[in-house]
């Protein structure tokens, strides 16, 4: 090879070059990413936590270094703080069991061949691009207890014991699971993509070989999508727990009645921002509630062993 050929060679750049080339290229690519992370997640949660460890109050003065107190506190003596708790859960695993089972049913019919399935698809889907904030208004004024549509229409059919939905202490927090289970709009999308791609040749095969539809959900379809269960089980049981705008808006953003739709969102924003503004104390009770929903997450992962199957083929 002459030198002039060997001088238009593309030089071949060593690891190390390579490595530095395409980090500085990562670099300025994720810039804004990273920037938006540290500003806007990773500050915020810092100062949270360096916020539970003292008395602050929104309109108060200096605030003082408490250590644990406010964790304590939470734990030891604040019989709300448990209720809104147990209230939570209630809340967040009845619903979650509603719209696992809808978001599945509908799914498995929206994958079968039927005319117009797209507009089907966008009629269940809708709901969920709605605002919380406008269902729960629109849901207030249906199941009003006097002048509502619903307790209108069980009233002309001749029911007289109507009703009082939300506006019970006893029927106030049944009434926030039945809304919320209309709110199956992602999980039947991701259940219906997960079903899409199940082969048909497995259902031809156990057709072939007699088993009945039952058999084959059990043994096939089961199976197959059981890792977008356990998506789907881990999304509900987040959203669950956070739901706020509809307990916000069912309560007058105070619970109402007597405690009875005080779900810990509602209760930890009460804390921060009605008198005395206990800010410090409401970011220990969010610290507290972090650590309940992961230690759920990890309890779900651990169970998700038992039923999601990894060897799909």
């Amino acid at each position: 090879m002459s030198k002039i050929e060997g001088a238009m060679k593309p030089r071949k750049l060593s690891f190390r070059q390579n490595f530095h080339r395409n980090y500085k290229h990562f670099l300025m690519f994720s810039a804004v990413g990273i920037v938006g992370f540290f500003l806007f997640y990773f500050y915020p949660i810092i100062r949270t936590f360096i916020l539970s460890l003292t008395d602050k109050t929104l309109y108060g003065g200096d605030s003082q270094y408490v250590g644990f107190e406010n964790y304590m506190y939470a734990i030891t003596q604040d019989a709300m703080f448990t209720k809104s708790i147990q209230q939570s859960l209630i809340f967040a695993v009845c619903s979650g069991v509603f719209v696992l089972i809808t978001s599945l049913v509908l799914a498995m019919l929206l994958n079968s061949k039927v005319k117009m399935l797209g507009t089907f698809r966008t009629i269940y889907f809708l709901p969920f691009i709605i605002p919380s904030f406008a269902v729960g208004a629109v849901y207030k004024n249906l199941l009003n207890p006097s002048t509502g549509l619903i307790n209108n229409i069980l009233g002309s059919l001749g029911m007289s014991d109507l009703p009082l939905w939300y506006a019970s202490p006893s029927s106030a927090l049944f009434t926030m699971i039945l809304i919320s289970s209309f709110g199956f709009g992602v999980k039947m999308v991701v259940f219906l993509a997960a079903l899409q791609e199940i082969p048909e040749e497995f259902y031809e095969v156990a057709e072939l070989e007699g088993a009945s539809k039952w058999q084959q959900f059990i043994k096939i379809t089961l199976p197959m999508i059981s890792p977008m269960i356990f998506f789907n089980v881990i999304l509900i049981t987040i959203d669950g727990l956070r739901s706020f705008s509809l307990a916000f808006v069912m309560g007058n953003g105070s619970g109402w009645p007597s405690n009875s739709t005080l779900l810990f969102p509602i209760y930890m924003f009460m804390t921060a921002f009605n008198m005395p503004f206990r800010l410090g104390y409401a970011a220990a009770m969010a610290w507290l509630f972090f650590l309940i929903i992961l230690g759920l997450t990890l309890v779900q992962f651990a169970i998700s062993k038992l039923y999601v199957k990894k060897d799909l083929r």
